[in-house]
């Protein structure tokens, strides 16, 4: 039996904004999807989300908001304007939200479902960001809480319509898939594994998409360089 390949329409992807990325899965995310984010300290995962959202607010006039359990706000945009990304700017022109939560507020933010839905309504947010979610695992006790914790999380993503990054912690080696302690590489639509790998002293980054629902992607490991203008892919090259 033949099958046809199904082409999306435009208006139904979402760019990454990370040169040569949406190249490997016809052109980017489906609009709307939840697309989780793994890897290990300092790979790149925040670069790459935020590269995300930068690109669609600068590039798609698609508003975006990021969730913070782990960074400050001054320190983020201070981080981030060495790419030239200017999130100060963006805030004022009513294209990007910052929100932060501590460790400690944790549970302010699961119970704060309505405010946050109504912010998204309001601004018009089209792309989120949640970093990391690793983070809610300090509300529950044990694995089925943590479970069942990510199944609320997934529901409350989904209810809220925009295009998400999930940004979760978590080493793999190269041939298998990192899976946290709540399980959200299963229940999103998309699973990217960065990597960092070490030949002969020398780290090298590397980034494969494993799994996104809805379109045919390119299943190997991709070179991944930290550029000064963010992250790039090297198509050309092979890990």
């Amino acid at each position: 039996m033949a099958f046809s390949k199904i082409k999306i329409s435009r208006v139904d992807v979402v760019p990454s904004g990370v040169p040569g990325l949406d190249s490997l899965m016809e052109g980017g995310f489906i609009r709307g999807n939840i697309v989780t984010v793994c890897g290990d300290t300092g790979v790149g995962k925040t670069t790459l989300a935020t590269q995300f959202l930068y690109h669609g607010a600068k590039e798609h006039g698609e508003p975006g908001l990021y969730i913070s359990f782990d960074e400050h706000k001054r320190s983020y945009y201070r981080n981030m304007i060495r790419y030239g990304w200017d999130f100060d700017k963006l805030e004022k022109e009513k294209k990007f939200i910052f929100i932060e939560y501590p460790v400690h507020e944790v549970e302010q933010f699961l119970a704060q479902e309505g405010v946050i839905r109504d912010l998204i309504d309001t601004v018009g947010v089209e792309r989120l960001v949640i970093d990391s979610a690793t983070s809610l695992e300090l509300v529950h006790e044990t694995e089925l809480q943590r479970r069942q914790g990510v199944l609320k999380l997934i529901g409350k993503l989904r209810n809220w319509g925009c295009t998400t990054l999930l940004v979760s912690e978590g080493a793999a080696e190269v041939g298998s898939v990192t899976r946290d302690r709540f399980g959200a590489e299963v229940l999103s639509d998309g699973l990217i594994q960065l990597y960092y790998l070490r030949e002969k002293g020398v780290r090298t980054r590397a980034l494969e998409i494993v799994k996104m629902r809805g379109v045919v992607h390119e299943c190997r490991l991709v070179p991944m360089n930290l550029t000064a203008t963010g992250i790039a892919l090297d198509l050309k090259k092979h890990v």
